[in-house]
């Protein structure tokens, strides 16, 4: 029965996302259409920023590996957007954006 409890706990332990030490991703337009020359911040440190890519990719280092910021995207013609990179679901799970090794997006809205 120790043997089981022990599995477990390594698994689960084991299982844990290694965040990433840049932040990093794409911005697209509503159109899916990737946008390049938006600024990008951590919230609090506008100082420190980057702008994407052509294709709409971007990387950003994070200031601190033991402190997680919000992100602030900004282009001229778009409205400006702040974005949680971590969000917490009912307390039993921790989801993180832009910090891992999947690809994640954000969709900016074009001001009219």
């Amino acid at each position: 029965m120790k043997k089981i409890i022990i599995i477990i706990l390594f698994t689960t332990m084991g299982c844990k996302e290694k965040l990433s030490e840049n932040y990093r991703g794409y911005v697209f337009n509503l159109k899916k259409e990737p946008l390049h020359g938006v600024k990008v911040y951590a919230d609090g440190v506008p100082l420190e920023f980057t702008y994407t890519q052509k294709n709409g990719y971007f990387s950003l280092d994070r200031g601190s590996l033991t402190f997680v910021d919000d992100l602030i995207f900004e282009k001229e013609g778009y409205v400006t957007d702040s974005l949680e990179t971590v969000r917490y679901i009912r307390g039993h799970e921790t989801i993180y954006l832009f910090l891992t090794n999947r690809s994640d997006t954000l969709f900016m809205k074009s001001i009219k």
